[in-house]
């Protein structure tokens, strides 16, 4: 008996283990049409989706300059919707579109992002796309890491057929290369088969203990069309208190600071606190670990007399939310 119980205690925790570490962080199928919700510009700390048409170009065929939304991709067996991004335009020019997630906090190197992506065409005018992430605001200029790239088409005459080797295209993955998730266009030639949504996922390990932001950028060259569908982000759900109090509640004095700040806020739940402080770039300053802290009123005293004059957020992470605020030092 002793040794069935042993046995069904260490599946139960195996179990529970395995559910911990498969929680869904983000999701976004595009089954229906989410983008009258998303924001067509970032202010650096927001909580929903961005969709921003930075090159501002006009495209050839009259579709949207920024990520919209399609009912299915290309492909014959991708029927369900998905976001379209061009970079087909006139005068021809470089694609520079953002699709940013909301915030999401990252426990631990359980985390993974999942997406599928497909090209209207491959090898001739094969569209490309990087895919970034951001440690700190969800300004274009924020997103430094690069996690994941699609290479475009560079060169290569269509008489080239579906021979990948007499194409040249920018560093990265080249979808249909594999002569895979590609299928012939009969309206068309070989040179530009048809791509369908390929399934990709990449690690989110490194950024363990913090809260990112992933974008999505579309930057290719006078190419054609792309789509995104069904990202998902995996991972260990954060434990901790399910709400703070709204901006509001966060207070800081003074405000210009010279040597150090007193930071005030609400916890209505025991929390682990962060506090981190970024510039406007987004870059990070200063990180202080403060430990469990209990419910009620909290105070931080923050020195801030290394820090160069100029202007910062404060962002304080208390379990699975983020709350805000801008303060000024000056010298």
């Amino acid at each position: 008996m002793k040794k069935i119980f042993t046995l069904v205690l260490f599946i139960l925790i195996q179990f529970s283990i395995s559910k911990a570490q498969n929680d869904t962080l983000l999701y976004e199928n595009f089954d229906v049409d989410p983008t009258a919700n998303y924001l067509p510009f970032s202010s650096g700390t927001d909580q929903q989706w961005v969709d921003m048409d930075y090159d501002q170009l006009t495209d050839a065929n009259g579709r949207p300059g920024n990520w919209f939304w399609s009912s299915a991709s290309f492909g014959t067996p991708d029927s369900t919707g998905c976001l379209f991004s061009s970079s087909w335009f006139n005068p021809a020019g470089q694609c520079v579109n953002y699709l940013m997630t909301p915030p999401i906090q990252i426990v631990d190197a359980n985390a993974v992002l999942n997406w599928k992506s497909a090209p209207r065409q491959t090898p001739y005018y094969l569209d490309g796309y990087k895919i970034l992430v951001s440690t700190g605001f969800n300004y274009e200029t924020s997103f430094t890491d690069t996690i994941f790239v699609a290479g475009e088409y560079l060169s290569g005459a269509s008489s080239n057929g579906a021979d990948y080797s007499l194409y040249s295209f920018s560093p990265g993955f080249i979808h249909g290369e594999d002569g895979t998730y590609v299928e012939f266009d009969p309206t068309s030639d070989s040179s530009r088969l048809v791509g369908d949504l390929r399934p990709f996922n990449v690690s989110l390990a490194q950024y363990s203990g913090q809260t990112i932001y992933i974008a999505f950028l579309h930057d290719s060259y006078d190419d054609n069309l792309i789509a995104v569908d069904d990202i998902l982000v995996t991972g260990t759900q954060p434990l901790g208190i399910s709400e703070i109090k709204n901006e509001a509640g966060l207070s800081i004095s003074p405000n210009p600071a010279s040597d150090k700040i007193e930071i005030n806020y609400y916890l209505p739940a025991t929390s682990e606190i962060i506090a981190r402080v970024y510039d406007m770039k987004g870059a990070l300053i200063k990180e202080m670990q403060q430990g469990m802290q209990i419910k009620g009123n909290q105070n931080i005293i923050l020195d801030v007399s290394d820090i160069s004059a100029g202007n910062y957020n404060l962002s304080i992470i208390a379990g699975k939310k983020v709350i805000h605020s801008d303060f000024v030092v000056s010298k």
